[in-house]
């Protein structure tokens, strides 16, 4: 279990059951006077209190950190926000918060840096040349298969977008030299997708893949893979909904069509919002 700033001192309170009558005397002391113990080495707290180090690791590790130099860590985070005046507490601000902050820019400096110019380009390529493009994924590479297909819609793309594994098989077998099949799996393991763009491989269809697994089985089934920046090594990354790396894809995509034919990307853009909004 993580403890972060503003958790911290609930964390010690939900705990008192688990502790020996020494470790509450401790938590006690650290909820009475958390700036002073943030400042403390963990011999000058054991002097103070008259028992071991050896209790306060213990304490630490009760409480899922792996020691107290961790602990210590999070506890002087908490007295810093503590004492950060109110109207400075923007979400930016908040521990949590910059942190998830922080994983998102990760991601988005990731993807630039592993999405070349030359990928996105020939991504498109496929995309305008296809007489029909079929998208395939299951689970939230399923919503993102949809998304894909409502943002591309609009622009004058034939798309379908197919999240069911039976239909993207017999999708998958109608498709042919003019098809264009994107694959969407994260892992690259997701086996209904790889049924599905092998089954479309042996019909000619060109194959463009989103994963975040270069060596993937279905990474290599592909023409052409576009890589999804991983979360997993992030600090917030089980915050992160597995959608944001995939979307900024899709908008890149998207910003690189639209430009090579603005005029008439926009105008079809336009003529679909429009009935949407006539009255009539």
């Amino acid at each position: 279990m993580e403890y972060l700033a503003e958790n911290l001192i609930y964390g010690i309170e939900c705990s008192m059951s688990k502790f020996t009558k020494t470790e509450e005397e401790l938590a006690n002391y650290i909820l009475q006077r958390p700036e002073e113990v943030s400042q403390l080495t963990i011999s000058q707290i054991a002097k103070k209190l008259h028992i071991s180090p050896a209790t306060i690791t213990r304490f630490c590790q009760k409480l899922a950190f792996s020691g107290f130099n961790e602990f210590k860590h999070e506890l002087k985070r908490f007295v810093d926000l503590r004492n950060t005046p109110m109207h400075m507490k923007d979400l930016k601000q908040v521990d949590y918060f910059a942190k998830l902050y922080q994983d998102h820019m990760s991601i988005i400096e990731d993807t630039f840096h592993i999405t070349s110019y030359e990928d996105i380009q020939k991504a498109v390529s496929f995309l305008t040349k296809a007489k029909k493009i079929h998208v395939y994924g299951i689970g939230s590479s399923g919503i993102a298969a949809h998304e894909f297909k409502s943002k591309f819609f609009r622009i004058g793309l034939s798309v379908e977008a197919i999240t069911d594994p039976h239909q993207s098989m017999m999708d998958a077998a109608l498709s042919n030299q003019e098809s264009v099949v994107i694959g969407i799996s994260i892992t690259g393991a997701t086996k209904e997708v790889i049924r599905a763009v092998k089954i479309a491989k042996k019909q000619g269809a060109s194959i463009l893949v989103f994963t975040g697994n270069k060596n993937s089985e279905l990474s290599r089934l592909s023409d052409l893979s576009l890589l999804v920046t991983s979360k997993n090594s992030m600090h917030m990354g089980q915050n992160i909904s597995p959608l944001l790396p995939l979307l900024l894809l899709f908008d890149l995509l998207y910003t690189e069509l639209v430009s090579k034919d603005y005029k008439n990307r926009i105008s079809i853009r336009e003529k679909t919002l429009q009935v949407l909004t006539d009255p009539h």
